[in-house]
């Protein structure tokens, strides 16, 4: 069910002679009355939530910080997330909830890029964080269940360790508005709460993976309650950077989340075809941590009395290069994403790409970390890392490229070839705009970069030229026709060039830039070298 209605009413508007306008005109109407808050109900989950349309277009009503499942707190603590027990009454959705427990990393991270372009620090601000965080939200542009639109779901980066649903650049009003689909963002629990594991939890099935868990629940709600907010719950694509990537990655492989959605949209992302964590490692980790917070007691229950912010701490501070990433569970992911991208069919429509300096912000021209980064990997890729990274500019660049063939760009041209052998679409982008001025020569192409223009979310201190307008236009219709149908092209537009599906035979990628065209896929023939002597690496190290 349903409804709208005008909190608080200051007024009645009126049009020409007096005459009072219709509903549909009294919601334009609306614009002049900066006091009034024009808001909406809807019953999903067994309860009546009260929504609000956005400020920044009176088209597409907000619902936000709705809970997907119970909190995770006390015994719940590293368990799988239980189902939501709904409240009675009608519930606010007009606000966002509390991050998942983390620190400043992410806030960091845009302070350090805000610094390129010329911002102060203090313009960027953390959330409120809390254990209690297993939220989503929903911007709509149709509160309609006789037509339904397709689904976009945004999975956040930030290295497993940080981030949150709604950062600036993830809010979903004008992706939801240009591209007539519903965008869902959701959160997870991170780190030391998310991606964990101690020897007692192996009684249970999750014994690990619990952000990724976390996602699974997630869809389920979507499945189950989308069509609500005017959603299509048969056409749902997942889309996220970065650990956000990664995460969709490993769900397109696990059987739990068979079903959930039907396509997929991994920006930056792929590395976690070598970044399976042994559960075993894992448990040492919780064991080790626990003897952290007690030297004379390691189980669980230590854990789960202490604090978030001990716990939090306590792993920064004793265990400060620890990796939080997915662990081959045998539940969540029954093998590791290498041995499970060969070996099942897939089953999702998948869009991928990466970023054409992903990592150059985050580094030096300092031989000594190119050499150390090209000698862990196996002999007989050094050579191609060496020569790859000596065709570019600076060492800072050549250690970029290198990293990113090996991160990025083979495992991607690996999915997408497993994709089209599973008869399913695999679509390649290379993103490659340069935003004008000091921020765009030092910061090039940078990790993250492509964020902006998917969700038309420009910061005001960013240089955003008509350049980067009409890339905005193309790239919002690009992954909102994917969301619909699979395939991002538009037979009926003139203006939006032509991406070619991936062909093995004959790869192209589409680079995404002030020009977009089509190119030969970079680095394929180095790929095709690469990628079968770290698999074989790969299947030693098990």
């Amino acid at each position: 069910m349903i409804k709208t209605s005008l909190l608080p009413i200051r007024f009645m508007c009126f049009l020409g002679r007096g005459l009072p306008i219709t509903m549909s005109l009294f919601i334009f109407c609306h614009v002049c009355a900066a006091n009034e808050s024009l808001s909406v109900e809807v019953t999903a989950g067994n309860e009546i939530l009260i929504g609000q349309y956005t400020d920044q277009t009176l088209a597409v009503a907000a619902f936000k910080g709705i809970p997907y499942a119970a909190p995770p707190l006390d015994d719940s603590r590293w368990q799988a997330p239980e189902k939501h027990q709904p409240r009675s009454g009608k519930q606010l959705a007009t606000q966002f909830a509390h991050a998942c427990f983390q620190d400043s990393y992410n806030t960091q991270w845009y302070q350090q890029l805000g610094a390129a372009f010329g911002v102060s620090p203090e313009e960027f601000t953390d959330p409120s964080f809390s254990e209690d965080c297993l939220y989503l939200n929903i911007w709509t542009p149709l509160l309609s269940k006789d037509k339904k639109l397709p689904v976009m779901v945004w999975v956040h980066g930030g290295s497993n360790k940080a981030g949150w649903s709604y950062e600036q650049n993830y809010i979903g009003a004008k992706l939801a508005q240009q591209g007539n689909v519903i965008v869902v963002s959701i959160a997870y629990r991170l780190g030391v709460f998310g991606f964990f594991s101690h020897p007692e939890l192996m009684q249970n099935n999750a014994s690990a993976n619990f952000g990724l868990l976390d996602q699974i629940e997630a869809l389920s709600w979507i499945n189950k309650n989308i069509e609500q907010f005017g959603g299509d719950s048969s056409n749902i694509t997942l889309f996220g950077e970065s650990a956000g990537a990664a995460n969709i990655g490993n769900l397109i492989l696990s059987p739990l989340a068979d079903g959930l959605f039907q396509r997929a949209i991994s920006q930056s992302g792929g590395f976690q075809l070598w970044n399976n964590t042994a559960l075993k490692n894992q448990q040492t980790f919780g064991h080790d941590l626990a003897h952290s917070i007690d030297v004379n007691d390691r189980s669980l229950s230590t854990l789960k009395k202490a604090s978030a912010t001990v716990l939090f701490n306590k792993a920064k501070q004793d265990f400060p290069e620890y990796y939080y990433g997915a662990s081959v569970d045998g539940y969540v992911l029954p093998d590791t994403a290498l041995n499970l991208l060969f070996s099942r069919k897939l089953q999702v429509d998948l869009l991928i790409g990466s970023n054409q300096d992903e990592w150059l912000m985050y580094l030096d021209n300092s031989p000594e970390e190119l050499s150390q980064m090209i000698h862990s990997y196996p002999k007989d890729i050094q050579n191609i890392l060496k020569d790859r990274a000596q065709q570019e500019q600076s060492i800072a660049h050549g250690h970029d490229q290198a990293s990113t063939l090996i991160d990025m760009v083979c495992p991607g041209y690996a999915y997408a070839q497993q994709i089209v052998k599973s008869d399913k679409r695999a679509y390649i982008y290379r993103f490659k705009r340069v935003r004008t001025g000091n921020g765009g020569d030092q910061l090039q192409a940078y990790h993250g970069a492509e964020i902006p223009y998917v969700f038309d979310s420009h910061d005001d201190w960013l240089t955003t030229n008509n350049d980067d307008t009409a890339l905005t236009k193309a790239m919002v219709s690009y992954w909102t026709n994917f969301a619909k149908s699979g395939d991002p092209n538009d037979p009926t537009s003139t203006d939006l060039p032509h991406w070619p599906q991936f062909d093995e035979k004959d790869p192209k990628v589409l680079a995404l830039s002030a020009h977009i065209s089509t190119i030969s896929a970079p680095d394929f023939s180095n790929c095709q070298k690469i990628f079968p002597v770290l698999q074989q690496n790969a299947k030693e190290e098990e």
